[in-house]
């Protein structure tokens, strides 16, 4: 008996390792190789850009911005004293998670069990930050207004329902907005991120579990003859 057991705890621990090297060579592979979207011109709309840490990304718009009114949809992050220069940073995630990692130091096992297995709820994480120039984790996006206004409606649509609601959560200028889904190791959020650039034409990976999934295709399309 005990012996089976033996056996079948290293066939387990095999099939567990064999999934996350082919899970990992899928993503290798789809930010290898991505998907190019369209033509975009820089047309002198104001800049946008994705910044990422080691595992997440997030999607930062001015806060001041003609085709929507953030305050709006994020009264708390965006009051009346903003600064005109101010960005918003927006990304998508399990709301436990979020709320219970501010650091890699404060990650337990639990939390993070219970994020990939979709067990919470999921939220926008809307953050008032300084513009990210000359930032080495952030790279500015070539969009024209099309593809700025398919990021807004991304950002907005990702959202629990349509109608204007509190957040969940405040803290300053950062909140926490209910949101559509349920973060799994397929639906990531920097899966969440790579689904705003498709949106807006630009290059991303199909499948996009990892940070480097969503800036790798932006940079090689920037290196490309031409590109700048």
């Amino acid at each position: 008996m005990g012996r089976h057991a033996l056996r079948f705890g290293a066939h387990l621990l095999v099939s567990l390792a064999l999934s996350v090297f082919l899970y990992f060579l899928a993503a290798l592979g789809f930010a290898l190789f991505p998907a190019a979207g369209r033509s975009q011109q820089a047309d002198g709309e104001p800049s946008v850009y994705v910044c990422t840490s080691l595992a997440h990304a997030d999607i930062l718009m001015p806060s001041r911005d003609p085709l929507i009114d953030w305050s709006t949809l994020f009264p708390a992050v965006v009051p009346p004293g903003l600064p005109s220069e101010a960005y918003l940073a927006v990304g998508w995630g399990d709301l436990r998670f979020f709320r219970e990692t501010p650091t890699w130091g404060d990650v337990r096992l639990s939390v993070a069990l219970a994020a990939l297995v979709g067990l919470n709820d999921t939220a926008l994480r809307v953050m008032a930050v300084n513009p990210p120039v000359n930032d080495p984790e952030c790279l500015p996006l070539r969009i024209d207004r099309a593809g700025r206004q398919a990021l807004i409606d991304h950002i907005r649509f990702s959202l629990s329902t349509e109608a204007l609601h509190p957040p969940v959560a405040q803290s300053g200028l950062e909140a926490y907005y209910l949101a559509k889904g349920r973060y799994s190791p397929l639906r990531t959020c920097n899966q969440w991120a790579a689904d705003a650039l498709a949106a807006a034409g630009l290059p991303h990976a199909r499948f996009a579990p990892f940070s480097f999934s969503v800036t790798w295709p932006l940079k090689r399309h920037q290196s490309l003859p031409g590109r700048s």
